[in-house]
């Protein structure tokens, strides 16, 4: 029964047998759902539609006939799917054990479930609450979305830890200043856009914003784009090419992976910091800048320490240093940053994905991460690419994650003491934490296990249909 605070649930049945369609019109009715009737495909699109058009009502679910007068539910549900309708409420199939197949092609077309005839009461009412109980999930996550979106949106980067929001906030406080600023975090944490927020905010936003891979150039071409040349500085340098710094002035300029720059080079880089001067390579005419440094590292202390990195350029470059953290040490932002890249990619790609499945969301929150945020928006980019819509689950993750999460799933299922004794009666022992998916495939497991693997006594022991049993046994 829905909560009476809120909205009833609305439910159109298309059915084309006037005593099955009433019968279970009427059962609805009274566990409280608003019901609507449809006796063929026509009927039903007419419903969405002046549903739509007078805004009086969404339909959520559809229980549609498998056989219709005027064709089948995997025409309605094919309208739906492929967005010629305006709404997408959830669709459940109901057919006869004959054309279980066809019931199974429709769960690929994106139907929600399918249940056969004739129609178990109880267990469509379990399917509808599972329907709503998703919704309802799907509901809140996009309240958390905007509310996060609000809240912890700094351009493109998003979060919604409160370490990291500190550091946002921090970059934001010293935009406005000529200091210069050092990032340091692994690779993926969002270096570059933590320089983004800081010349957005800065007096420099509307002068040259330059950036520079340092560890994609060699050391000669490094040199060369950085302060420019000369015609005829040497080989090939057939006119003059006013480098980096030079492009940068007025601006600012980000120096990223500064600690793979050679000794030479960082020489010339103190010159620039501190007297803000330079030649360019084969002249001798010094150029007068006035530019603010932004540098990122991934491990420039260590470089210090070895003496691969000049130790007074450093202290010249960490005059405010700011620490990304990694995403495995900063697990809230995974689900938030998840939505974002979903909603991202999904309307990129013109597909219709509403949310991430318990199982599939579990498993990321548990993962590490090692290329940070960077390897998060792959993974869900890839899943969004693969998925033909609704619900990104396990399935749609990347190769070599889908090892893991099987590899995750036995382990947890093996080293969970599923069956324990307590006097004359056995009870199953499910661990803390726990999916519903894996707490339910045990339940069935441990049963079928304790009843001789006896399917029927089973399904009547745990008051679930036998076709649950079958299903669920398909799945392990």
């Amino acid at each position: 029964m829905n909560e009476p605070s809120q909205k009833p649930s609305a439910i159109l049945i298309v059915e084309d047998d006037d005593a099955a369609r009433n019968g279970l019109s009427e059962y609805l009715n009274l566990k409280g759902y608003r019901v609507f009737e449809a006796d063929c495909i026509k009927t039903a699109f007419g419903i969405l539609d002046s549903v739509d058009s007078g805004n009086k009502d969404i339909i959520d679910i559809i229980i549609t006939d498998l056989k219709l007068p005027d064709g089948t539910g995997l025409d309605l549900l094919k309208a739906i799917k492929d967005g010629r309708m305006a709404q997408n409420p959830e669709v459940v199939v109901a057919t006869g054990f004959s054309s279980v197949k066809t019931a199974v092609e429709a769960i690929k077309l994106g139907a929600f479930d399918y249940i056969t005839k004739p129609v178990n009461l109880d267990e469509l009412e379990l399917i509808i609450k599972r329907i709503i109980s998703n919704k309802s999930l799907i509901d809140e996550l996009n309240v958390l979305k905007n509310r996060l979106d609000e809240k912890f949106n700094f351009g493109s980067l998003i979060t919604s830890s409160g370490k990291m929001t500190a550091i946002v906030n921090t970059a934001i406080a010293i935009s406005g200043t000529n200091s210069t600023v050092l990032i340091e975090g692994e690779t993926g944490t969002g270096k570059e856009l933590l320089a983004n927020i800081i010349v957005n905010n800065s007096r420099r936003k509307n002068k040259p914003f330059i950036k520079v891979n340092c560890a994609a150039l060699s050391e000669t071409i490094l040199e060369s784009e950085l302060f420019g040349h000369e015609k005829g500085a040497y080989t090939g340098a057939d006119s003059l090419y006013r480098g980096r710094f030079e492009m940068a002035d007025g601006g600012t300029i980000f120096l990223d992976e500064i600690g793979e720059i050679s000794l030479k080079t960082q020489s010339k880089i103190l010159r620039v910091l501190q007297e803000k001067e330079f030649e360019r390579v084969g002249g001798n005419k010094t150029i007068k800048i006035d530019i603010r440094i932004i540098a990122a590292s991934q491990d420039i202390e260590k470089k210090v320490s070895s003496g691969e990195f000049r130790q007074d350029l450093y202290y010249r470059l960490n005059v405010i240093n700011l620490k990304l953290i990694p995403l495995r040490e900063r697990k809230e932002d995974v689900p938030v940053l998840i939505r974002r890249f979903l909603d991202d990619f999904s309307n990129e790609n013109g597909k219709k994905i509403t949310g991430i499945s318990k199982e599939a969301l579990d498993f990321l929150l548990s993962y590490d991460y090692p290329g940070n945020v960077r390897e998060l928006k792959n993974i869900i980019e890839y899943m969004t690419a693969v998925s033909k819509g609704g619900i990104a689950d396990e399935s749609l993750l990347p190769g070599y994650l889908k090892e893991k999460y099987n590899d995750k799933k036995g382990s947890d299922l093996k080293s969970a003491p599923f069956l324990s004794k307590s006097g004359k009666d056995d009870f199953i022992k499910i661990p803390f934490g726990t999916s519903m998916e894996d707490a339910e495939n045990i339940i069935i497991q441990k049963t079928l296990e304790i009843n001789g693997f006896n399917k029927v006594k089973t399904a009547n022991d745990l008051k679930i249909g036998l076709k649950t049993i079958y299903r669920k046994l398909e799945k392990f």
